[in-house]
């Protein structure tokens, strides 16, 4: 069996970005980000997979759907998380191989830990940890004023909080305290899970990634 790593960070922390280049830079692991998914050889799997990612991420941003009870986003991610592993990373981790994807359950769980909801946050704790696990995290320590940097004014009003606070403030401010926070949330969930978590800053690049999968493919 090959391992799972799950590349996690904040919004604009640089996931898609780092492995788009490792997926340029290496045929040693199966690289999967989910807004460009591969074929998997099953049409049916292919086509729920995508109706599900339009309707969790590739919604209209005007709709309003931080209005929607916060179990219905918990139990939705969940279904997708649990779709997605069936269907792409088992496979490979069958085969062998090492499976990298960019960001799994952690930020959404940290965001729920935000909420101030005690109920909330303890399903949360639950169902995601009915989840696949990753064997192993890859935290992208970027600060919350440069992933705003990068974002330069295209960010998303679920990225400013507004699942929190229920309102659409856009500014650079409410980005960076939101990420902020959900930064420190975030830490404080990885540091409880049990699987080994390798820090990247944002200097970092693709190559040092692929030297912790040889290094561990080695081992």
């Amino acid at each position: 069996m090959g391992d799972f790593w799950v590349v996690e960070g904040i919004d604009g922390a640089g996931k898609s970005h780092l492995l788009s280049r490792l997926t340029d830079s290496t045929r040693e692991a199966v690289v999967l980000r989910k807004d460009a998914l591969p074929t998997s050889g099953s049409p049916w799997a292919d086509r729920r997979l995508s109706a599900m990612h339009r309707l969790t991420w590739g919604y209209d941003h005007a709709e309003p759907v931080w209005h929607y009870p916060a179990r219905y986003w918990l139990h939705t991610l969940a279904a997708w998380y649990e779709l997605f592993h069936h269907v792409h990373v088992a496979p490979a981790l069958s085969h062998g191989y090492p499976v990298v994807v960019d960001g799994w359950y952690f930020k959404h769980q940290a965001r729920m830990a935000l909420s101030g909801d005690e109920q909330l946050e303890d399903l949360a704790a639950q169902v995601f940890s009915a989840v696949p696990q990753p064997d192993h995290v890859i935290r992208l320590s970027t600060p919350a004023h440069l992933a705003a940097a990068r974002r330069n004014g295209n960010s998303k009003p679920s990225e400013h909080g507004a699942f929190l606070s229920g309102e659409t403030t856009m500014s650079v401010r409410s980005f960076t305290d939101y990420q902020t926070r959900t930064s420190q949330a975030l830490n404080s969930l990885l540091v409880a899970h049990p699987a080994p978590i390798h820090t990247m800053d944002s200097t970092s690049d693709a190559e040092f990634l692929l030297s912790l999968l040889r290094k561990k493919a080695a081992t």
